[in-house]
């Protein structure tokens, strides 16, 4: 059901540019840091962290009037989570870090509200993103404290490792290839320069099988700096 929402609210954004076009329209590029992890419904004994990320593309925003845009673009951008877990016994502790990173080429829509403070203009946003992954990483890592004299990591077995991520619905695939969510944030805009602050939730669950009793969604904070060209 929200997945229909989700598409449906999409849908109602996009039509909205056809009227929206007949106004100002400004291009742009930004770019910034995704702090992001993988909600999941069974954890176990790990302890989940932030994975720092990228996101970077172009934009447009098509100006209904001077307080109502509608902002759009195209991003690639670095998503995921850190897990980690420790296991201590007789003085030895080892520690395993699991870092997942996929990488998506995303689409979003945002309406923005725009609010003259002084100079400059004070921006609230609203809206919906689709997003296809396109590639990405998965690591394991180790480190330890206390092995005896001539015993290591490799010698138990616990070697770093990455391999590609792979996208499907198969018992093969790592993560499902569509994501998709809402987004909601806020950014100040002096002249054609915009720093904004988003969080995206996102709804599509990741679990390759799409099973209800391991849900895995994005979420993310990001961070970015814009430029628009052609300003006022």
């Amino acid at each position: 059901m929200r997945k229909v929402i989700f598409l449906l609210a999409t849908f109602v954004l996009l039509m909205g540019t056809q009227s929206f076009a007949q106004k100002k329209v400004q291009f742009g590029v930004k770019g910034g840091l995704n702090l992001s992890k993988i909600s999941q419904s069974n954890l176990g004994d790990a302890t989940q962290k932030l994975n720092p990320g990228y996101a970077f593309g172009g934009l447009f925003e098509f100006n209904a009037s001077k307080v109502l845009a509608l902002e759009s673009g195209l991003f690639l951008s670095s998503k995921g989570t850190k897990l980690e877990t420790t296991a201590s016994e007789s003085g030895v502790s080892i520690t395993g870090k699991y870092i997942v990173s996929p990488l998506y080429v995303e689409l979003p829509v945002n309406l923005v509200y725009k609010l003259a403070v002084g100079t400059s203009t004070l921006r609230l946003f609203l809206g919906s993103y689709f997003a296809v992954g396109v590639g990405g990483t998965m690591k394991d890592k180790y480190s330890a404290t206390g092995l005896p004299a001539g015993v290591t990591l490799a010698s138990l077995g616990l070697d770093d490792s990455s391999t590609d991520i792979t996208f499907g619905s198969s018992d093969d695939s790592d993560l499902a290839r569509i994501d998709g969510g809402y987004i909601i944030g806020a950014g100040y805009q002096m002249k054609d320069l915009i720093i904004s602050a988003q969080y995206g939730l996102g709804t599509f669950n990741l679990d390759p099988s799409g099973s209800s009793d391991n849900e895995s969604k994005n979420r993310v904070i990001g961070i970015s700096v814009g430029y628009l060209f052609g300003g006022k």
